[in-house]
């Protein structure tokens, strides 16, 4: 297969300033300050897509509208009756006015209401702590009605500009997969028509970018890859390791760790080589997908091995899954994000081997 430069679908469009009678002015200042402050970042250890959104968000900070003052405003939108008069939320420091807001950027709720949240501080923590509270307070509603209420909110400063891309069918391309689908044995295609579901389902439209996605399309393509993982190891099983190279394996292991093994130590070790699991099939995998050594030794470390474990791409998925990932958090969700790109490479890269799409170039392998 070619390879083409992804175009990473997991972004949304870069958010430039409007344009005013200082146009070129403001875009020159904009545009310095998201590369000095991404370099600032960078050099302080985060990731260079991490290190950009957090730019992103601090700049969208910056232009904090005045007439807000100390006070964050937001549209909270829902399948629900607007109130008959404001509600005050005194604990939470929230308070909802009554109007159902028509011709927002929210264009598929019932109801959308602004809200003002109090802010102690104009930065990323004090945007966190209103995001908690907010999420409080819609999570509280859920619970009221049972859950038979779709919610959520929406602001300019945390989510940003809304943006997308909008591609046309490509007759030619969709013909030439169908048709190398048909070709695949029926239990092979099977796992490939899940991944592609699970790639697809979870995305939020265009027009809904006010909706957060960002969980659900991390796990959706974790499940993407559990499916890919299953059709290689139809296609070429996986070879059952006896248990002299497992101790090999061990002994290695130990003698690379200087003899000295911390718990964490312990239970790497038990996973990669005891009882590894789909750790094995997984690796196996992406051996066969990704023949380079270097590239496919780095994705295997990117799923299971990387350190800190929390920055592991499975472990992330079972963040996810159990609850463990902050989602008041930005600076947590900007870390998911960036991850995200990562395990959108390795999926991508992986659907190459059986239909004819253009495998994305990694930049990190160049």
């Amino acid at each position: 297969m070619s390879e083409d430069k992804p175009s990473d679908s997991s972004k949304q469009e870069a958010e430039v300033p409007e344009r005013d009678s200082s146009g070129a002015a403001e875009a020159e200042r904009f545009f310095r300050f998201i590369r000095e402050r991404t370099h600032e970042l960078k050099t302080g250890g985060m990731s260079e897509g991490q290190a950009r959104d957090t730019a992103m968000l601090e700049e969208r900070i910056s232009r904090w509208p005045p007439e807000w003052g100390n006070e964050l405003v937001v549209l909270l939108y829902g399948d629900f009756r607007p109130p008959e008069k404001p509600l005050h939320f005194a604990d939470l420091g929230i308070i909802i006015e009554a109007e159902n807001i028509s011709g927002s950027v929210i264009v598929s709720a019932m109801c959308v209401l602004k809200a003002r949240v109090t802010v102690k501080d104009k930065n990323v923590a004090g945007l966190t702590d209103a995001a908690e509270r907010l999420n409080t307070l819609l999570g509280i509603c859920s619970v009221v009605d049972w859950g038979n209420c779709g919610s959520g909110w929406w602001c300019q400063v945390t989510h940003g500009s809304l943006g997308g891309m909008s591609p046309a069918f490509d007759q030619e391309a969709i013909e030439a997969v169908t048709n190398q689908m048909t070709l695949l044995q029926p239990n092979v295609r099977r796992k490939v028509n899940a991944a592609l579901y699970w790639i697809r389902e979870p995305r939020r439209l265009m027009r809904e970018g006010y909706r957060s996605d960002l969980l659900r399309v991390y796990a959706g393509y974790w499940n993407a890859f559990e499916c890919l993982v299953d059709a290689v190891g139809i296609l070429q099983p996986h070879d059952k390791v006896t248990k002299k190279e497992k101790q090999d394996q061990i002994d290695h292991f130990v003698a690379a760790s200087g003899g000295k093994l911390s718990v964490s130590d312990i239970s790497d070790c038990y996973r990669s080589f005891v009882d590894p699991g789909f750790v094995a099939k997984a690796s196996h995998a992406l051996r066969i997908c990704f023949p380079d050594k270097d590239q496919y030794e780095r994705y295997i470390v990117e799923c299971f091995k990387a350190k800190p474990e929390q920055d592991r791409l499975y472990n992330i998925r079972n963040a996810i899954n159990h609850g463990d990932i902050n989602a008041d958090d930005l600076q947590e969700l900007i870390r998911v994000e960036d991850k995200h790109r990562r395990l959108w490479m390795i999926v991508f890269g992986m659907l190459g081997l059986f239909i004819p799409t253009k495998r994305p170039l990694d930049s990190e392998a160049v």
